[in-house]
């Protein structure tokens, strides 16, 4: 009975370790993503406390500059370590980096709106504030970035189109 029981656990063990590693590969540039992206947080954060609550700099100027250096870096991080495989060989890094700034550019809105409101209305502490918006930032900027650095297989259009097509033919397979 003893030997039978570390045999299942020797199994159980191996196919979790398994599907471990099917999770890591699957999801491998999300949790790169999120280390880089992380790094790149602190850049912000750090640049945006030093520039307002150290130098009293305006609000406004100290989150751009700090946007502008933590994305500078974002950039390169993203494109040297995060998005490896399945990589858009089409663009050059110009184009991508254009395109990434102007996706980036748009984030910065809701990104200053966030600490206009923590600062200026509700008086909540800038380092507070400035963590908060880069969490609801990221994810958008996670989104945005994969679009500009991974090679899109097919337009939402045309996924959509073999979605209902898959549908279809499930259905007549069916009947």
């Amino acid at each position: 009975m003893a030997n039978n029981k570390k045999d299942v656990t020797a199994v159980d063990q191996a196919q979790i370790r398994r599907l471990g590693q099917k999770l890591i590969k699957r999801h491998r540039n999300l949790l790169v993503y999120m280390v880089c992206g992380f790094v790149a947080a602190l850049i912000t954060t750090l640049v945006f406390m030093v520039l307002h609550s150290w130098w009293h700099n305006v609000m406004v100027i100290s989150n751009t500059i700090a946007f502008i250096v933590s994305n500078l870096a974002s950039f390169w991080f993203n494109q040297k370590a995060v998005f490896i495989n399945n990589v858009d060989h089409e663009h050059s890094t110009w184009h991508k980096l254009i395109v990434f700034f102007t996706y980036r550019v748009i984030s910065l809105i809701p990104d200053t709106l966030i600490m206009l409101v923590g600062l200026s209305w509700l008086h909540l502490n800038a380092l507070l504030v400035k963590i908060i918006d880069q969490i609801l930032v990221g994810v958008f900027n996670y989104l945005t970035t994969r679009s500009v650095f991974q090679k899109q297989e097919h337009t939402m259009i045309e996924r959509a189109k073999m979605r209902i097509q898959e549908q279809k033919n499930k259905r007549d397979s069916k009947n």
